[in-house]
């Protein structure tokens, strides 16, 4: 009879293991699926034409420091990426760089294979054993107008200036490209960046650049400069466009040193006329019938995705860093003066201030002067 009895309580002890088990398993899946926010994007790069695998090509997230190497099969993993729009970027010596827009909406695996197509030869680019006076003052020209003219400048260099390829149109544009990446050293800030230059234009004072930009953490010499770099990050930071758009989704412009405006559409426009004892513009006489100031919460709104935002205005708005002296249209706020456009009304972007989905931005003044003397990349992060 005992012997029965303790057979019958083994058999409830193992179904009430087993059901512990099944729970214990049940909570942990659910916990894994919950904690499973990012992407892992995986595949391969290889020969448009021949198929055969580019070892080592370099596979990154645009403007960030995210990124990996191809192995010598020519297969890359890249961990962690953020749900929401990122653009990749693939480069390999002798090739055309790839950039690709991917929006990750679910968590889990995703594969691409990219094929990229052969492009300029190293034996095309020009090697200037001699000393060209017209080049290198377009060399300093353009090292100027890339590095910038912050505090940090003086500790930039261009490591590689030999595969610019730079001409003076006759109209008096300066233009330069690149056959490789150009490689800038950022000994304030801490990085060494890749810069493939597709396009460089340089007139009447007026710069526009673009092209895929990849930086890479520099190793510090010691626990000093690790700190000092960090330190110099932080200052970069300061009234930055990421600062700025940051600023706008916590909604603490102010705190943050800046003053945001917005138009006012002609429709709702009230046409005041107050005249300015003096004469001049001044933000005081113009706030009734063109201008207004508006707060970070009145123009973000929620995104499609947990891990995104909409900064949204349908008229341009009027940026103010109270703590940076500079030039702006009103003699009563010489501040540092910025204009930001959104041709479609919005842009998309991330809590931290990183533009995933530009959409046709359009800034300047002050903001669309940061150069890679003071640049961080986009995945930089304000808190560690």
């Amino acid at each position: 009879m005992s012997h029965s009895n303790a057979q019958g309580m083994s058999g409830k002890t193992k179904r009430s293991a087993q059901y512990a088990l099944w729970a214990l398993l049940l909570f942990l899946s659910v916990v894994s699926r919950a904690q499973q926010t990012t992407v892992t994007l995986s595949g391969r790069v290889t020969d448009e034409k021949s198929g055969q695998p580019l070892p080592f090509a370099n596979v990154f997230v645009n403007n960030s420091s995210i990124g990996t190497n191809a192995d010598v099969n020519g297969n890359y993993k890249l961990p962690n990426l953020p749900l929401g729009t990122i653009e990749i970027a693939v480069s390999f010596l002798g090739y055309e760089t790839i950039k690709q827009t991917l929006r990750f909406e679910q968590a889990g695996n995703k594969t691409i294979v990219f094929k990229m197509r052969e492009g300029m030869q190293l034996g095309e680019a020009v090697v200037y054993a001699k000393k060209n006076k017209k080049r290198e003052k377009y060399l300093k020209i353009i090292t100027r107008e890339l590095l910038g003219n912050s505090k940090f400048s003086k500790q930039c260099k261009i490591v590689n200036p030999e595969v610019l390829r730079i001409s003076m149109e006759d109209d008096g544009h300066l233009s330069a490209q690149t056959n490789n990446p150009l490689i800038i050293e950022n000994y304030a800030l801490g990085y060494r960046i890749h810069q493939d230059l597709d396009d460089f234009d340089y007139y009447a004072g007026k710069l526009y650049y673009g092209g895929s930009t990849r930086f890479e953490l520099l190793v510090p010499k010691d626990e000093i400069q690790k700190k000092l770099w960090r330190a110099n990050q932080k200052l970069a930071y300061q009234g930055s466009l990421k600062h700025l758009l940051a600023s706008m989704v916590s909604d603490s412009l102010t705190e943050n040193g800046f003053k945001v405006y917005q138009a006012i559409p002609d429709s709702m426009r009230m046409f005041k006329t107050v005249r300015s004892p003096n004469g001049y513009n001044s933000i005081s006489h113009h706030i009734h019938n063109r201008i207004e100031e508006t707060r970070g919460f009145r123009l973000v709104q929620p995104g499609e995705l947990p891990t995104e935002r909409l900064v949204v205005s349908y008229t341009q708005l009027e940026i103010f860093n109270m703590k940076k002296q500079g030039k702006s249209p009103y003699p009563d706020m010489p501040y540092g003066y910025t204009q930001i456009t959104m041709p479609r009304g919005y842009i998309v972007i991330t809590p931290q201030g990183w533009v995933s989905m530009p959409m046709g931005f359009e800034i300047a003044g002050d903001l669309g002067n940061d150069r890679f003397a003071n640049l961080l990349p986009a995945d930089w992060i304000r808190d560690l």
